[in-house]
């Protein structure tokens, strides 16, 4: 499937220096957390659904051409959960449909400010209680932190090895909330 604005915001990425750009993208009523990375071949864009231990990786192969499998493969029932989609043989959710409706989303320039997370959401990021919710990716690499390992092992938890393999490589964090979107 080909991507024709990732390869606008790319070009912005490219202009401005930058090696990720983040952005949401909302499919029905479950919003995606995505960081579109650019710092080595293939460019990969990285989606988790906020408030869901949903997270998968899609590789972006030259010309902005992505497939539409989901990687890992356990991550299809994760996005079908995170979508309440049930699975029905007879009317198969198609990821293609999902990837097509997710291409016109995409923002042609790097957004001027981060998404902006629900007032909820950003108070229960620091208020000590068990932070259970996905919430966003931070690409610590771009803003001169670390991930620690504790995070890595959360998201090895949440997510299973394929993805909290990719942040520890690319030193991105998986972060987290104590209230779910729901509540929020």
């Amino acid at each position: 499937m080909h991507l024709p604005k990732l390869k606008e915001l790319y070009k912005d990425m490219m202009f401005k220096k930058v090696t990720s750009a983040r952005f949401q993208y909302q499919h029905n009523k479950t919003v995606f957390d995505i960081l579109f990375l650019i710092d080595r071949k293939p460019f990969q864009l990285l989606f988790g659904a906020i408030g869901h231990k949903c997270a998968f990786i899609v590789n972006v192969q030259p010309g902005f051409e992505i497939g539409t499998a989901i990687r890992p493969e356990s991550a299809y029932k994760d996005l079908l959960d995170a979508l309440g989609i049930t699975p029905d043989p007879a009317n198969r959710f198609k990821t293609s449909a999902f990837f097509s409706s997710f291409s016109d989303s995409i923002p042609e320039f790097i957004p001027s400010k981060q998404p902006a997370r629900q007032t909820a959401i950003r108070a229960a990021l620091d208020d000590g209680q068990e932070k259970l919710f996905f919430s966003h990716w931070r690409n610590n690499g771009e803003k001169g932190g670390h991930v620690t390992n504790d995070n890595i092992e959360k998201t090895r938890t949440a997510f299973g090895t394929e993805i909290a393999n990719a942040c520890k490589e690319r030193n991105i964090s998986s972060c987290w909330t104590a209230v779910s979107r729901a509540e929020s």
